[in-house]
């Protein structure tokens, strides 16, 4: 197996819920619907808004049914975690298999221009970019659990652990990417780039979608890579 495949399968999963276990299918679907509300409550006011009575009337389920899969607060906080990093691992899983196609669709002189000059800075903005499109127009909802959540973090010594577990998923991927390209130092490229990444989300939530710079985020982003890989790439005229 070639490294570029090993990269691509390497897709742990570390999702683990707290919550009371189900055996049947339709308590599985109760437990998944009061979760689903939950996060919703996340979305629309925070995570300090999760309380049993309005994750219920949320879910439009019996008071009972919350306190049944969930012993207390903080565990139906730590399963709506995991239910929101279920679903960005999700993401991240699908811009990570992007990010190889080029490379696995060029081979000879193709495969070492990918890999070495300008065009390399082009493949993986064109990567980054579409993943932040993706979190801040189409998926806005989970992007935004992910700023309520990274902020619970610095309160919920609970969260904290899951948090940072979960952060270390999209930087886990570039750190193979970087590897496969031969950055010097791929480990603190990559957490540079998740820093950029973060900001360039932040920024594009603070506006309705229609008006998210499209053109000043790849600018910036072609910027540090372009910086982190040490490849001057040309502007055009």
């Amino acid at each position: 197996m070639t490294a570029l495949h090993k990269a691509q399968d390497n897709e742990p999963n570390s999702i683990q819920y707290r919550g009371r276990k189900t055996s049947r299918a339709g308590s599985e679907q109760r437990r998944r619907a009061i979760l689903e509300a939950s996060l919703r409550i996340v979305v629309s006011d925070g995570v300090r808004a999760i309380r049993h009575r309005s994750v219920a009337k949320e879910a439009d389920v019996p008071l009972a049914a919350t306190t049944y899969y969930f012993k207390d607060i903080q565990e139906l906080i730590s399963d709506t975690f995991m239910l929101y990093a279920e679903k960005a691992q999700s993401i991240v899983n699908v811009f990570a298999r992007k990010m190889y196609e080029p490379l696995e669709n060029a081979d000879g002189k193709k495969l070492a221009e990918l890999t070495t000059g300008p065009k390399l800075v082009e493949v993986i903005v064109d990567q980054l970019l579409a993943y932040v499109l993706e979190k801040t127009t189409h998926n806005r909802e989970m992007a935004v659990a992910d700023q309520a959540f990274r902020y619970e973090a610095l309160l919920n010594e609970n969260l904290r652990g899951l948090a940072d577990e979960h952060a270390k998923a999209m930087e886990q991927k570039l750190i193979e990417f970087l590897n496969l390209v031969h950055s010097s130092h791929p480990k603190e490229d990559a957490q540079i780039l998740v820093s950029t990444l973060r900001r360039v989300e932040y920024e594009a939530l603070l506006v309705p979608v229609e008006d998210i710079n499209q053109q000043a985020q790849r600018d910036l982003l072609e910027r540090q890579v372009s910086l982190i890989l040490k490849i001057e790439v040309p502007k055009e005229d």
